[in-house]
């Protein structure tokens, strides 16, 4: 492919957009969805590996890797930019952002903020442009007391 057109630039964007809202709705079938049947999911595994580290093959892997985020009340995934660029599979690109995490404590609650970034590679198929990898890399991470809403501590949202 030699290069991306205007709308393949917004159908990859909306990609990264609707992997953070179906994540944030606990909706792990749909994220694994917006993978190729034999795509992979690279995920940290911090606080010891914020680089990509543990590998998830096929949708139902994908799927299973969400189960991760069972252990938060609720999270909040946010795209703040993105590039793409044509390769001869297809496209690539890298998405920064940040995901919040809240969660539980004996002295209230916290926000677990990833401040990240997502290497991927996509393929066009018949339904639109798929993952066939997506690797997240933690660039830091910071801890903050929070105060929520009765909703958000109901894990609202999900």
């Amino acid at each position: 492919m030699s290069r991306l057109d205007a709308a393949d630039l917004a159908a990859l964007r909306a990609l990264s957009e609707t992997y953070a809202a179906a994540a944030d709705d606990r909706d792990a079938a749909a994220v694994g969805a917006l993978f190729v049947p034999d795509g992979v999911l690279v995920v940290p595994d911090p606080p010891a590996h914020l680089a990509p580290h543990v590998s998830h093959v096929g949708r139902p892997a994908v799927v299973a890797a969400l189960g991760a985020l069972a252990g938060t009340l609720a999270t909040t995934h946010v795209v703040a930019g993105a590039r793409y660029l044509p390769t001869p599979a297809g496209a690539r690109g890298r998405v920064r952002g940040t995901a919040h995490h809240l969660l539980p404590g004996r002295e209230g609650h916290s926000d677990l903020v990833w401040f990240l970034h997502y290497d991927d590679e996509y393929a066009r198929t018949d339904e639109g442009w798929a993952f066939t990898r997506r690797a997240v890399t933690i660039n830091w991470i910071e801890r903050h007391r929070v105060s929520v809403t009765r909703a958000d501590e109901e894990g609202a949202g999900r």
